[in-house]
């Protein structure tokens, strides 16, 4: 895991772009959340049922090489073991007409890279219900 316990929040980020994946990496730890990454998607589905505890939310990217991310989202949502646990469908302004299938099979939300910080600590306290807040 990386990051301290402050916020208690937990979270499986699946992200296959290095950048987005380091801005996503500097906003979670300034937020105090714990975070495990997967950079291909394959295995993510185990690797969230694996985490102990499970995970408060997932950062999942549309556009994995590696991966079909509606197929992953769907699992996850249709899961009675992962079902409750909120989804942020991440993409760029291609995948805007994704977004709203994303929504469609379950993603609890949408987030458009760039991201902006706070926008992405009100949509983590949305989806959690559980307060974000950033290190003093």
């Amino acid at each position: 895991m990386n990051s301290i316990d402050a916020n208690g929040l937990r979270a499986l980020v699946v992200e296959d772009d290095a950048h987005s994946l380091f801005v996503i990496s500097l906003i979670l730890q300034d937020l105090k959340v714990h975070y495990k990454r997967n950079t291909t998607g394959a295995k993510s589905v185990q690797q969230l049922m694996a985490m102990t505890p499970p995970p408060d939310f997932v950062l999942l990217d549309l556009d994995l090489p590696g991966a079909d991310a509606f197929s992953i989202l769907r699992k996850l949502t249709h899961d009675p073991k992962t079902r409750h646990i909120p989804i942020i469908a991440i993409g760029d302004t291609n995948c805007m007409d994704r977004h709203a299938q994303a929504i469609q099979i379950g993603a609890a939300a949408f987030l458009q890279k760039p991201f902006a910080r706070r926008q992405f600590a009100e949509l983590i306290a949305q989806v959690t219900g559980k307060p974000v807040q950033a290190a003093s």
